[in-house]
């Protein structure tokens, strides 16, 4: 495995356990594959498969010495699917608050964003926006081009998305026009980028469990 050669660990594992799946050696070959498709590196991982075999593992061999960690294992795919649940809900309220957004506001800007969305034209309209925040200030209509200077950076089909600048934007917006209608809006989006950094972390401490585990 550390060499990179997980066919050579994969097939001789599936061999042990056709021949006999609940006595020794199966609870190694199990512990195996439910390691080798835990792999980062490896092109075929597969965490449902790798739980499978971990479950195989603990159900087979409930008193071995490996089922411990199996069950470890275990934990962390069942907090991995939780979390790619709640990623998968945010790319749904991500593209829910951009429809409706473009659809209940009428406005020029607005109206210019659906544009910029079907035409894929952002780094264009970016500057536009740029320009006309210089010019108002802290004026309107600074604060609606600051709220699609937001929007254009979180969307999903922009090449040059960067959640870090449509927060930027959103944190100026929310800070110079308190009392605009699209406050209340850019602090939703602020509440759903805390949720994805929360997301990110959990992804960084099961990477970090994984690695103590491998050792």
């Amino acid at each position: 495995m550390a060499a990179g050669y997980f066919e050579a660990v994969i097939e001789p594992c599936k061999q042990i356990i056709e021949k006999n799946e609940t006595t020794p050696p199966a609870d190694v070959a199990f512990y195996a594959l439910g390691q080798t498709y835990a792999q980062h590196n490896f092109a075929g991982r597969d965490y449902d498969l790798s739980q499978y075999y971990f479950e195989k593992l603990v159900e087979n061999f409930p008193d071995s010495m490996l089922a411990s960690e199996a069950k470890t294992y275990i934990s962390l795919f069942e907090t991995i699917a939780a979390m790619q649940r709640v990623a998968d809900a945010m790319e749904e309220q991500v593209a829910y608050v951009i429809k409706e957004s473009s659809a209940e506001k009428e406005s020029e800007f607005s109206t210019e964003l659906r544009k910029v969305i079907e035409n894929q034209n952002f780094e264009e309209s970016e500057k536009k926006y740029l320009r006309i925040v210089e010019e108002a200030g802290r004026k309107k209509p600074a604060d609606k081009a600051l709220y699609n200077l937001g929007l254009i950076y979180a969307h999903t089909d922009n090449p040059a998305k960067d959640y870090q600048k449509s927060q930027l934007y959103f944190h100026q917006l929310t800070e110079q026009f308190p009392g605009s209608e699209y406050a209340e809006e850019a602090h939703i989006w602020l509440g759903v980028f805390e949720t994805i950094e929360k997301m990110q972390q959990i992804d960084v401490d099961i990477e970090q469990q994984k690695k103590q585990l491998n050792r």
